[in-house]
């Protein structure tokens, strides 16, 4: 590992000033971007739809493109390096990332906007992969709990920002440019990316010398893609047969892959078998894994609930979420100051925290009303906010604190892939419950009886039979893949618009108050793992 005393030699032999602080602002822009461009597409599909023309699973691919690509790159990019050096890879991964954002704003055909999505996610994959590693690099361990604080503050900022700048682009139509302007966003903001990170991130030889492992590449990318593409699509498509050899294909590889890693010798291979020794680590990445699929479907449960289901906008969805944001960015801030007090039982306040918070907010929400009251959720909102800060900013320093500096590159280099597989299965899996949910029609019978007192003037029977047809109608509708209620869906005579949009509130509210539950219950049960880290990790020795 490169300590910062030979970061500033490495620089001074150079000619060159190093400045950890301007290296950690140039990953931070790059943290954005990525972030940023997860969710930011998600407004875009309806134009970008209409205009290209695209196909719902053309419009699917080009949000799954990326991701897709995101996660099943980061273990190679990690790798990659590990043998060429970190500032090399984050370099061309950020050219590739601007380059792929140029292509995808010119395109214009579906395809080709696919294809750009995927090598956009390359690039993303390259930069993210090196962020940990070059924060350990250039800051000294006291620093280290700041610095992924900030660093965990700007990505939370993103992630949630994606919707609102997506909106915000659409509707301002800058040059005339549409859905194109999202991705040429980012020339601007990945150009300065380069310029501070060529200035100053210098970080010297790369961390050792080793062979591409080709074979581990293979593995590792063919077995994540074979588990992680089928849990993206698999509701929609219907799950055929197909999708389950495919993550059994997965499993099995990745399977040999762990084989292949206790074989290899110190120093080879695309991880270091000498990582899962660690207690800290393990314990930490596994708390990880579970926390970012959670949190992932906290984010895709409120989002759909609110636009789907109740109809809200993108910027009312975001103003329902600024509390979280007002929440997590202070906690990120002042998580060391918890750390030094209590250490590892930071992270126990913050995920107990996080999970009580969404105990509340699902104790505030009444499907029977079709309705929420913002100013009663705002406060548990502040509070999930700031629990998710106080415990996922401090986890990655924790999680490498006492991991050898031999394998402390190749640890940092697996945390983004836990992180994006977490949220990737996560959000497939909780996603998944949350429409299952959402197909029992729990508001059905409530549309039912709305409908029967708009039906005034209709003589008994046949108030009935349209009222049951409704009913049926409603049901198939909620269960399908497309579950959009509406007058035109399921239409009535005479109209009855109130009947549908209360069914479908009431069915994503009730879908929406069982997954938060779920989801608090398993953020308690991580609360609880986190107990069997060290307690004394992230403190000065």
């Amino acid at each position: 590992m490169t300590t910062p005393i030979a970061l500033a030699r490495n620089a001074t032999r150079a000619g060159r000033r190093a400045s950890p602080w301007g290296a950690l602002t140039a990953c931070l822009i790059g943290v954005f971007m990525q972030m940023l461009d997860l969710t930011v597409v998600n407004t875009a599909l309806p134009n970008l739809a209409r205009d290209l023309p695209a196909s719902g699973s053309q419009q699917l691919a080009v949000v799954a493109g990326y991701s897709l690509a995101f996660a099943c790159a980061l273990l190679t990019a990690a790798h990659l390096g590990e043998i060429h050096g970190r500032r090399t890879v984050f370099l061309v991964a950020t050219v590739v990332f601007v380059a792929a954002s140029i292509w995808c704003g010119c395109a214009s055909e579906a395809a080709t906007l696919v294809a750009g999505r995927v090598v956009q996610g390359l690039g993303a994959a390259g930069m993210a992969a090196q962020t940990v590693a070059i924060v350990n690099a250039c800051f000294a361990p006291e620093r280290r709990v700041l610095v992924f604080g900030i660093h965990g503050a700007v990505a939370g900022l993103a992630g949630l920002a994606g919707p609102l700048v997506g909106g915000v682009i659409i509707a301002a139509n800058p040059f005339g440019l549409g859905w194109h302007a999202i991705f040429l966003l980012n020339v601007p903001m990945g150009a300065a990316g380069f310029a501070l990170a060529y200035r100053c991130l210098h970080l010297g030889a790369a961390a050792r010398a080793a062979r591409f492992d080709l074979l581990g590449v293979l593995l590792s990318s063919a077995g994540l893609l074979s588990i992680l593409y089928p849990v993206t699509v698999g509701r929609e498509k219907g799950w055929p047969a197909l999708l389950f050899v495919a993550i059994t294909a997965g499993v099995a590889m990745l399977a040999w892959f762990g084989w292949r890693l206790g074989r290899k010798t110190a120093g080879s291979g695309l991880l270091r078998a000498e990582i899962f020794g660690d207690r800290g680590f393990v314990v930490g990445a596994t708390a990880m894994l579970v926390f970012y699929g959670l949190f992932t479907a906290f984010l895709f449960t409120v989002s759909v609930a609110a636009q789907s289901g109740l109809g809200m906008t993108a910027l009312q969805t975001a103003g329902l979420m600024a509390p979280f944001v007002l929440g997590a960015v202070p906690a990120a801030l002042t998580a060391p100051m918890l750390v030094a007090r209590i250490g590892t039982r930071a992270l126990t306040a913050g995920i107990v925290l996080f999970g009580l918070s969404l105990g509340l907010i699902a104790s505030s929400l009444h499907p029977a009303q079709a309705g929420i009251d913002r100013n009663l959720l705002s406060g548990p909102v502040f509070l999930a906010g700031a629990g998710m800060g106080w415990f996922a900013a401090p986890l990655p320093a924790l999680i490498t604190d006492r991991v050898s500096a031999a394998i402390k590159d190749s640890a940092s280099g697996l945390l983004p892939t836990i992180q994006q597989l977490g949220s990737a299965v996560g959000s497939a899996c909780l996603g998944s419950l949350f429409f299952t949910l959402v197909g029992s029609g729990a508001g059905v019978d409530q549309g039912k009886a709305v409908l029967a007192r708009t039906l005034t003037g209709v003589s008994g029977g046949a108030r009935t039979d349209v009222v049951d047809r409704f009913g049926e109608c409603a049901h198939a509708v909620l269960a399908s893949a497309t579950p959009v209620l509406d007058a035109y869906t399921c239409p009535t005579t005479p109209p009855a618009p109130a009947a549908a949009s209360i069914a479908m509130a009431h069915s994503y509210l009730a879908a929406g108050v069982t997954l938060l539950w779920t989801v608090s219950g398993i953020a308690l049960g991580v609360g609880a793992l986190t107990l069997a880290m060290p307690r004394g990790l992230g403190s000065q020795r």
